[in-house]
């Protein structure tokens, strides 16, 4: 039950208690409760509104240095609720059938890293997305299937980050979906490509994590 169906209930329950009893203390201890639930739904959702409107700046200042990624490269950035997400096409960063970061790949990654540093308490979440062509046989030791090709592009990303600079784990997770979360069919090569992507979600760090920050 949320706060909304909380603060609802202790009202219907104050108003049977209003036309059942005259007991006095009970309706103060119901008041008291709507008082409280009251203050704790005004205070979640001002917070909410504070981490929407810092998702805002932090989505302008990377569409500021992203901007001559964005039609070249195909590279979309947008605000969802409380989180910055960014998509790039997998051929941005890597080349075909490989997980190594290509030179203009660790290029835009840096450009990224630079404003997430101004921001230590956003959590970082890169997710690696394949489209459902078979892996080719000459890879095939390596990658036996999109899971582990994805899952190896997204983990490349977040130890860039780490090692080159410096975010700490607590940061940082990444996770491998292979062809099972596309955009679009994959019926033509225009949309397989729309498929084969990483995407790079930046949203609030969890208080308990926050609270360990140096």
């Amino acid at each position: 039950m949320n706060a909304v169906h909380k603060i609802l209930a202790a009202i219907l329950i104050t108003a049977l208690a209003a036309g059942c009893s005259s007991n006095k203390k009970l309706l103060e201890q119901q008041q008291m409760e709507i008082t409280s639930l009251t203050t704790r739904l005004n205070e979640a959702e001002q917070q909410l509104a504070e981490e929407q409107a810092r998702a805002a700046n932090l989505t302008a200042e990377l569409d500021q240095v992203l901007a001559e990624f964005s039609e070249k490269e195909e590279l979309y950035l947008e605000q969802i609720n409380s989180k910055t997400v960014i998509t790039l096409p997998d051929a941005v960063l890597f080349s075909s059938g490989s997980a190594r970061l290509t030179s203009s790949g660790k290029g835009i990654l840096d450009r990224i890293a630079g404003v997430l540093e101004e921001h230590p308490d956003r959590e970082i979440l890169v997710e690696g997305h394949t489209d459902d062509v078979q892996i080719a046989n000459q890879y095939l030791s390596k990658y036996p299937s999109n899971w582990e090709l994805s899952s190896a592009r997204a983990h490349s990303v977040l130890h860039y980050f780490q090692d080159q600079h410096r975010f700490p784990g607590k940061r940082l997770s990444a996770i491998g979906y292979g062809e099972y979360r596309p955009l679009t069919g994959s019926d033509t090569p225009e949309g397989r490509a729309m498929n084969r992507r990483v995407v790079i979600s930046i949203g609030p760090m969890r208080q308990e994590e926050r609270q360990t920050l140096p």
